[in-house]
């Protein structure tokens, strides 16, 4: 959970503002920028634009999958794990609910929150909280600019994940299409070599891979190059 201390920038157009913060979000995917860097624009551009003290980002679990937590109380997981906003202006009154997070609170002077859910589609993945030194929360109008943040930024985070984890399936297929190519090369080289049909050529190779404890790949590669004498695999199995 990650605090951001508030230094709005005051004299900008607040609707020019707005359209930068929205364009800076979108922008963490075209560029294809890191989740940490989606979060920092996400909070850099919340503190500039909202009436808040200071804000906290939670998105537990690594990789942004929803593991469980180690947070055990708190506005932004009870956010979380409902998917609403919650909205409270008097946290020392909450002491009872959140007795941890409120004494915390209490320590760094805060008494007023605001939180909202990180939220793509019907996926949560996260929330994020304005904090107040004052006995306010924020508008309803401010509430709606955070959601619509939060919202661009799960989003962009969602998105992120799933590039990463089309390219980690993409880079696995390939490199099984390319062990697939250089086994069948291999199948035609003994088959050549020994004579016989691709089939037995291929149990050959197979035969070999695991008797010396390697990969099949790693053999066919050996058989194809050159590396490894073709010999060992041909000559015949003794029972």
């Amino acid at each position: 959970m990650n605090i951001w201390r508030a230094a709005i920038t005051t004299g900008l157009n607040r609707e020019s503002a707005v359209c930068a913060a929205f364009a800076s979000l979108t922008a963490s995917v075209t560029e294809d920028l890191g989740p940490d860097r989606v979060v920092d624009t996400l909070s850099s551009e919340c503190v500039r634009l909202l009436p808040i003290d200071s804000l906290e980002v939670f998105l537990p679990g690594p990789n942004l999958e929803r593991y469980p937590t180690a947070a055990e109380e708190g506005p932004a997981l009870e956010s979380f794990e409902t998917g609403s906003e919650v909205v409270v202006d008097d946290l020392p009154a909450e002491a009872a609910r959140w007795p941890g997070y409120a004494a915390r609170m209490a320590g760094l002077g805060y008494v007023a929150v605001s939180a909202l859910p990180l939220r793509a589609m019907e996926e949560t993945i996260g929330a994020i909280t304005f904090l107040s030194a004052e006995t306010t929360v924020l508008s309803g109008e401010d509430r709606r600019l955070g959601q619509a943040l939060a919202d661009v930024a799960a989003h962009c985070l969602v998105q992120n994940r799933d590039l990463r984890h089309y390219r980690t399936l993409s880079g696995q297929l390939q490199t099984a299409l390319d062990s697939r190519i250089i086994i069948e090369q291999a199948k035609g080289v003994l088959a050549e070599r020994a004579g016989v049909g691709v089939s037995t050529a291929f149990q050959r190779l197979r035969a070999f891979a695991r008797s010396s404890n390697r990969k099949l790949a790693d053999v066919a590669h050996g058989v194809v190059d050159g590396s490894l004498d073709s010999e060992k695999l041909l000559r015949p199995r003794i029972h």
